[in-house]
C-alpha cells in the first residue's frame, strides 16, 4: 500500500507600521527648507495597495552589460535582497533617483513615487531608491525596509542596499558610489540635505534635473521633467 502524507506550512503574515517623530528642519542649498512633520506632506497614508513584482527585480535590462568609465552605468549596486545589480542595466532608461526612508514625514512620497513608475514604465522609466540612514529614519536592516514598503506601499520598483548619501568619514559612514557619482557632476556638488531628494537622470546618463525633499514627485514641475526626458530619443 502506498502512504500519502501531506503537510500544511504555516503562513506568517507581518503587518509593518510606520511612524515618524521628526520635527527636524533642514536647509538644503537654494535656501528652500524641507522639514519633516507628523504625518508627513501628503496627508493621511494610502490605504492598503496590491503587491507586485518583489523589489529585489533587478531591472530591465541585460544580465550581461558594461558601461563605460566615470558613467553610472559603470556601477554596480546591490539590491535590497543584496543581489549585485550592475546599472548598466538601465541605459537609455530615464531614472528618477531617490534617498528614501521609512519613518519620515516625507516617508507617503512612496505611493506617488508607485504610481509614477507604474504609468511610466512601459515609456522607459524606473524609480530607483537607495534607503539611507543619514538622517536617521531608515530602519534596522535590509528585510525590514522591503517589507515595510511591499506592505504599506506595495513597491514594485527596485530598491537598493541601505547606505549613506552623506560624507561623514569621521564616523566611519562613506558616502554610497551612486551618491559619490551624483555629487560629482555639474552643479550638483551640494550635499543630499534630507530625505527624498530626487534626481532626474536622462536616456543619455546625465543628470537633468534635481528636485529638493519638499517637491512631490507626481507634481507638474517633476512630472513635466520626466516626460520631456522621455520625448527624448534612446
Amino acid at each position: 500500500m502506498i502512504g500519502l502524507r501531506v503537510t500544511l506550512g504555516a503562513v506568517a503574515v507581518l503587518v509593518a507600521v510606520a511612524g515618524c517623530s521628526s520635527t527636524e528642519t533642514q536647509t538644503p542649498s537654494g535656501g528652500q527648507t524641507a522639514s519633516s512633520s507628523s504625518g508627513g506632506s501628503s496627508g493621511a497614508k494610502p490605504g492598503p495597495v496590491p503587491t507586485g513584482t518583489p523589489t529585489s527585480d533587478p531591472g530591465p535590462g541585460p544580465a550581461a552589460c558594461s558601461g563605460a568609465a566615470g558613467e553610472l552605468y559603470a556601477l554596480t549596486s546591490k539590491s535590497i535582497a543584496l543581489e549585485d545589480v550592475p546599472l548598466c542595466r538601465y541605459k537609455g532608461e530615464v531614472l528618477l533617483i531617490v534617498n528614501g526612508a521609512s519613518d519620515c514625514g516625507y516617508t507617503p512620497q512612496y505611493a506617488p513615487l508607485q504610481a509614477m513608475y507604474v504609468k511610466y514604465k512601459a515609456q522607459g522609466f524606473d524609480v530607483l531608491a537607495f534607503p539611507s540612514k543619514s538622517f536617521n529614519q531608515e530602519r534596522g536592516t535590509e528585510k525590514e525596509v522591503s517589507e515595510f514598503c511591499t506592505k504599506e506601499y506595495g513597491i514594485t520598483f527596485p530598491l537598493f542596499q541601505i547606505g549613506w548619501v552623506v560624507d561623514r568619514p569621521a564616523q566611519g559612514e562613506p558616502i554610497r558610489a551612486e551618491y559619490k557619482w551624483l555629487m560629482a557632476q555639474p552643479g550638483m556638488d551640494s550635499p543630499v540635505a534630507w530625505n527624498f531628494e530626487k534626481f532626474l537622470i536622462g536616456r543619455d546618463g546625465k543628470v537633468a534635473k534635481r528636485f529638493l525633499t519638499a517637491v512631490e514627485p507626481d507634481s507638474k514641475e517633476v512630472t513635466d521633467a520626466i516626460e520631456a526626458e522621455l520625448a527624448k530619443p534612446r
